[in-house]
């Protein structure tokens, strides 16, 4: 792999992460949740949103015409008072609107259209719920995590909008193109296609690792401040804008941390952004 661009400098610690086992819950109570949503056909797309707070998101498509969904919610607490609100303060609300399938975790932590999470010893218990989902190929999927969990999306052809917090996101034998966040957790796709269409990829800690196919045709973007860029493409430059000011009718540079680059012979936005880590972009 080539070292196309590089800046050596110490990584600052990854931010600290909770883990599973980070408190001994007194109770603990688990319950299944099986639904299925039969997704008609037409023209209209085939659409999957999950938003979730705490716990994975699983998703696999497959070659059939339902989302098939398991969830296991777990509700962890320090006394029956405490588990019989975590019981019904925590709703996980399934609805169907045509070809959009919404699995959303609903609770006292939602405000408005954000998270306001505000830690187990306020609300005495934690809730997890786990999902376990099968979708349609060419279903676009939106898929939203905080904590206690990673993403994983598995041989989905349709567009896609990832975003987590604190776990990793891997994307494996996909097509679609669209954005894949987190802040916490390495990054890690394989494409069976080539995006067509801009596509980001970020995360604040953490390594950003892509699988494209060979002959890969993209403008890439690069924003990192520690650690190195590898490409397994040749690339060349592209005109970026110039950042600097004049003085004394001369112009002063202002250099930064982004860089542009082609590879082959160009073609839709792929940018790659990370504070910690090292962006490497790999040819199957």
């Amino acid at each position: 792999m080539k070292r196309w661009a590089w800046m050596i400098l110490a990584v600052a610690p990854l931010a600290a992460q909770r883990h599973y086992d980070d408190r001994n819950w007194k109770l603990n109570d688990k319950e299944t949740v099986r639904r299925t949503f039969d997704l008609a056909g037409g023209s209209n797309p085939k659409k999957l949103l999950v938003d979730n707070v705490s716990g994975f998101v699983h998703v696999t498509g497959y070659g059939g015409s339902q989302v098939q969904v398991v969830a296991e919610k777990q509700v962890l607490a320090d006394s029956n008072e405490a588990m019989a609100e975590g019981k019904r303060d925590v709703k996980l609300d399934m609805s169907q609107q045509g070809n959009f399938a919404r699995l959303y975790v609903d609770g006292p932590f939602r405000s408005g259209n954000g998270v306001n999470y505000r830690g187990d010893d306020y609300y005495g218990y934690r809730v997890i719920v786990d999902f376990e989902v099968q979708v349609p190929y060419d279903t676009e999927v939106v898929l939203k995590t905080i904590n206690h969990g990673d993403i994983v999306v598995k041989k989905v052809t349709g567009d896609y909008e990832i975003n987590g917090l604190n776990g990793g996101i891997e994307m494996e034998d996909i097509s679609g193109s669209g954005s894949i966040h987190t802040l916490n957790g390495k990054v890690k796709a394989t494409y069976s296609k080539n995006p067509a269409k801009p596509t980001s990829f970020k995360t604040l800690n953490g390594s950003l690792d892509i699988w494209f196919q060979p002959g890969l045709n993209a403008d890439l973007s690069f924003d990192r401040l520690n650690g190195e860029i590898f490409s397994d493409f040749d690339v060349t430059s592209r005109p970026v804008q110039v950042a600097g000011t004049t003085s004394g009718g001369k112009f002063i540079y202002r250099g930064g941390r982004n860089m542009s680059a082609r590879a082959g012979s160009g073609g839709p936005e792929l940018t790659f952004n990370t504070l910690n880590g090292t962006i490497r972009l790999h040819s199957k």
